[in-house]
């Protein structure tokens, strides 16, 4: 791309690039709810070692991507299952998705287990990111109506139906791993690294308070933003699972990198996100 053919996008394009991007969700989220009271007749598919996938989530992914080329002209799209189908779920063909001056990151249906069950822990993602990193980040869960959402820079948020939005803020008081609640989730594949990460589970499990395994990695993410849970960590995860929640957390003061202690990068195989007050013990046990 030439000089004069740069995308600029300054702060207050931004800020409207996110409200119509909040309104694309919402459109997409009545859509998926319609869907989620017609389970029966949905059609559903297997996802070598990535779980499934079905008519919604295509559906979801197409509406999406349709509303989004009209915000910022020139962008390209890693959406979910679009990419599953290019490349074939391999991780290390997403990376030259990492230097494209903007790419809109998304996962029409985080959750598609729980939706397909009529659970309402599901959400849609959305984010942007230019040369790898994210600058804006949407995740929205359309059985509630809440929002989480962040700009680089601005923090991070959660707005609902009918109430004012909240700035998110992760607690600064004292904290131990032992009396902390956390989240994570498994890879699909059964294998090594399957072994390695229950491991891993059991031996956490002994360190905390407790455990969740919601299925849901982005609204995981959110809701550690929140302060509902101490500390999430997970293997084998793709950028639309943690591209906008990561820089939700960020944005709310989390610590967020991954398994070796690098920085924040949406292109990352594994993540870990928490208060800072645990930060170091999860750390001890994730790499002992």
């Amino acid at each position: 791309m030439k000089k004069t053919d740069a995308i600029v996008i300054n702060s207050a394009r931004l800020n409207k690039i996110l409200k119509e991007v909040m309104l694309v969700a919402e459109q997409a989220g009545k859509r998926l709810e319609k869907r989620r009271k017609q389970l029966d007749s949905l059609t559903i598919s297997s996802k070598q070692a990535q779980g499934v996938v079905s008519e919604a989530d295509l559906e979801s992914e197409e509406f999406i991507i349709k509303k989004l080329k009209k915000l910022v002209p020139k962008a390209s799209f890693l959406a979910e299952e679009s990419a599953f189908l290019e490349f074939g779920g391999k991780h290390d063909a997403y990376l030259p998705f990492h230097d494209h001056e903007y790419s809109w990151i998304i996962d029409p249906l985080d959750g598609t287990t729980n939706f397909l069950n009529n659970m309402d822990y599901y959400a849609i993602c959305i984010c942007l990111v230019k040369k790898g990193k994210p600058i804006l980040g949407l995740v929205y869960r359309p059985a509630t109506g809440e929002s989480f959402f962040a700009l680089q820079g601005k923090g991070a948020y959660l707005s609902s139906r009918g109430k004012r939005k909240k700035k998110l803020a992760i607690s600064s008081a004292p904290k131990k791993l032992s009396n902390s609640l956390l989240v994570t989730g498994f890879a699909c594949e059964k294998g090594a690294e399957f072994n390695q990460e229950f491991s891993l589970f059991l031996t956490m499990m002994k360190s905390s308070r407790g455990i969740r395994r919601m299925g849901s990695a982005a609204l995981d993410l959110c809701l550690v933003a929140q302060g509902i849970f101490d500390g999430f960590w997970e293997r084998g995860l793709a950028p639309w699972d943690v591209a906008a929640a990561g820089l939700i957390c960020l944005e709310a003061g989390a610590s967020v990198t991954n398994y070796e202690a690098q920085k924040f990068d949406p292109f990352q195989s594994t993540i870990v996100a928490s208060n800072k007050k645990i930060r170091k013990e999860l750390m001890a046990v994730i790499n002992d």
